[in-house]
């Protein structure tokens, strides 16, 4: 069986516990933004699977949520919170996967 720490370790995250979401006393073993990134991914075979075509500007527009985020939070202008952090991470997986599967399907049309 696989368990949810074997998969987080591949997973490239700081993993500091102050930035983890805990659920019922659990804390996640990743943080919320690469939480809410993994979750954003879940909708990648939902695009495949009813051949949902969105624009390739929207996924690169979802993406820019969370750099800012990041972004000012490293530069110290702002201190971000878990919250937040998970809620752009999914706009941030949800971009990735209509960026993916846009490229995607356009390689595949012009191979074809």
């Amino acid at each position: 069986m696989i368990k949810v720490k074997d998969v987080a370790a591949i997973v490239p995250c700081h993993r500091k516990k102050e930035r983890c979401l805990t659920i019922r006393g659990y804390t996640l073993p990743l943080c919320a933004r690469c939480t809410g990134i993994l979750g954003g991914y879940l909708f990648f075979p939902i695009l495949i699977a009813f051949h949902l075509q969105l624009p390739i500007w929207l996924g690169l527009l979802l993406n820019i949520p969370m750099v800012l985020d990041g972004w000012t939070q490293k530069m110290n202008y702002r201190m971000s919170n878990n919250p937040l952090r998970f809620s752009t991470g999914i706009m941030c997986g949800f971009g990735q996967s209509v960026l993916i599967v846009g490229i995607s399907e356009g390689i595949v049309s012009y191979i074809l």
